[in-house]
């Protein structure tokens, strides 16, 4: 997908939307308050602040910025900034202490989570009060007329303060990750040592048949809470259908195999033999040559956790019957030349072996396992993504500093850090109920604040027919699009949780995951600068 030249396009054109909305926002806020100081000279002053704001903006000085930098970062070391590295090699020296007996651990996850979430809850707070409180301790204290006296740019000072609580951070993760790494290599079991690695899966699309043969987008829900999962009953025509688009054949066939990882868990409608795992069937089909070449039965493994135990190996060469016959023909079939379709794609249909039992699913719980790639490297791609969000921060919290005083700098970024995780999903939820239909009505009337207070206060179910109704509507659709216009502008901070990946042994994506948030983190910065450099020129610092 991000390969792919529209989603790039798309991406540059939302963000180019939202950077032109807010500009012209502002440009019409701060054209009303010009009115209101300035009077009628509002149009001569509005063209010298812009004319100024695009030379200080484009014509920057590196050795000043420089400067600026380093002087940040001696401040921060007076201010004892570096001694949050203590506490963490403090949790180091106790990590033991919350793992509990090693010998009882099935995972590496454990180790790996305990050093990343650390990390997190040790940086994130840091770079939110190095970044949020530092400028307003400065003008606090006047120090920040020792800068803003010379001939320095208020970009450059905004530019030059980022760097600075950036270097800052960057050293101590660079510290704490060293650290955490030989850790986790030293610390982790040598049962456990095969788990340290990092999976490249290549994932399809799934979809179902039911009992009796007819296609379904879910399978059976079996009284679970927890949807994750989809159920297939056993001895019936229930499938789960895996289609694998634009298969790497060329790739497969160097390995001479194919190599599948599944994730499948059992649901026991009644105990049986309960050391008898649970098994399913792999078939294989192609439809441009109407060939389903059986590929197999299988145990589902569900008490394994790590490893290769859940690895199928599926042989270049297949020999298989059409029937169970004894005297049935044998049949052999070329792996990548009989049953990669045409367009490349390769469909692998799963199915439940024992009556009255269930396999659950996912779209993830099979894939086509590309060879293994260097935990080290997947831990440096791990904390690259930390990185990228805690500069983030940086940007947000110097931004914020600019214009409001420390408290509330960092209340303001903390509530983009909970908006930034949580929104995206209450966004997702809330357009579901907003769908509408040709006729206008919404596809689930759940309705949204208004309507739901008319229903609370009414004790009607529906709405009535008349021009209320249409106004409470418009209103409940109009806050719909405030709280898309927020979530356009807060980042989405879900796309830096990389620590789970490299957890559970998966790797990290350098287009799938660190380049999109390296994107974020440069689309956000060059606004912030913006922001920060005209809050300064707000603000009389030599006179204060």
């Amino acid at each position: 997908m991000f390969g792919s030249d529209s989603f790039w396009i798309t991406l540059l054109l939302r963000w180019c939307v939202v950077g032109a909305t807010t500009l012209v926002a502002s440009l019409l806020i701060g054209s009303l308050l010009a009115l209101i100081m300035h009077g009628g000279r509002a149009p001569q002053v509005i063209a010298s602040s812009l004319g100024r704001a695009f030379h200080d903006l484009v014509f920057l000085s590196t050795r000043r910025i420089g400067a600026i930098a380093l002087l940040t970062f001696k401040e921060a070391y007076r201010r004892k900034a570096f001694a949050v590295g203590i506490v963490f090699l403090g949790i180091f020296m106790f990590g033991g202490w919350f793992l509990g007996d090693s010998t009882e651990l099935r995972s590496v996850a454990p180790y790996i989570s305990i050093v990343i979430n650390s990390m997190w809850f040790m940086l994130v707070p840091m770079a939110l009060l190095i970044s949020c409180w530092g400028l307003p301790a400065d003008v606090k204290e006047r120090s920040i007329h020792t800068v803003v006296t010379k001939p320095v740019r208020r970009s450059e000072i905004v530019l030059g303060r980022m760097a600075g609580y950036g270097a800052v951070i960057t050293l101590i993760l660079f510290t704490t990750a060293v650290v955490g790494y030989f850790w986790v290599v030293r610390q982790v079991p040598q049962r456990l040592s095969d788990q340290l690695i990092a999976r490249v899966p290549v994932y399809g699309n799934l979809k179902f048949l039911t009992a009796q043969g007819a296609e379904a987008e879910k399978g059976i829900n079996v009284g679970d809470p927890w949807d994750y999962r989809s159920y297939i009953e056993g001895q019936t025509k229930a499938r789960a259908i895996w289609k694998f688009p634009k298969i790497n054949k060329a790739e497969l066939k160097s390995l001479g195999k194919l190599p599948l990882e599944q994730r499948f868990e059992a649901f026991r409608t009644y105990k049986g033999q309960i050391d008898l795992e649970t098994r399913f069937t792999i078939t294989f089909v192609n439809p441009d040559k109407d060939l389903r070449v059986p590929g197999g039965t299988f145990p589902t493994r569900e008490f394994d956790v790590g490893g290769r135990d859940r690895v199928i190996e599926i042989p270049e060469q297949i020999t298989y019957r059409d029937s169970y016959e004894a005297d049935a023909e044998e049949k052999t079939a070329n792996l990548f030349d009989d049953l990669i379709a045409d367009d490349g794609s390769l469909t692998i249909e799963v199915g439940c072996v024992e009556p009255q039992q269930y396999i659950g699913v996912n779209v993830r719980d099979l894939f086509i396992r590309m060879p293994d790639k260097s935990f080290t490297m997947n831990y440096v791609k791990a904390i690259a993504g930390l990185w990228l969000l805690v500069m983030l921060l940086v940007f947000l919290g110097t931004a914020s500093s600019c214009f409001v005083k420390g408290p509330v700098a960092t209340l303001l970024v903390s509530s983009l850090i909970i908006m930034g995780y949580f929104l995206g999903g209450h966004i997702a939820e809330q357009q579901n109920q907003m769908m509408l239909m040709d006729d206008g009505k919404t596809v689930i009337d759940a309705g949204g604040p208004m309507e739901s207070l008319y229903r609370l206060v009414t004790k009607e179910t529906t709405l009535p027919d008349n021009i209320g109704s249409t106004i409470i509507k418009g209103t409940d659709r109009g806050a719909f699009m405030v709280l898309i216009a927020v979530y356009n502008l807060v980042p989405d901070l879900n796309w830096f949780n990389t620590g789970e990946l490299v957890a559970t042994g998966f790797d990290i994506s350098l287009m799938g995951v660190i380049l999109p948030c390296l994107i974020v983190v440069l689309g956000y910065l060059i606004p912030l600068v913006i922001l920060g450099y005209f809050s300064l020129q707000l603000r009389e610092l030599e006179h204060k």
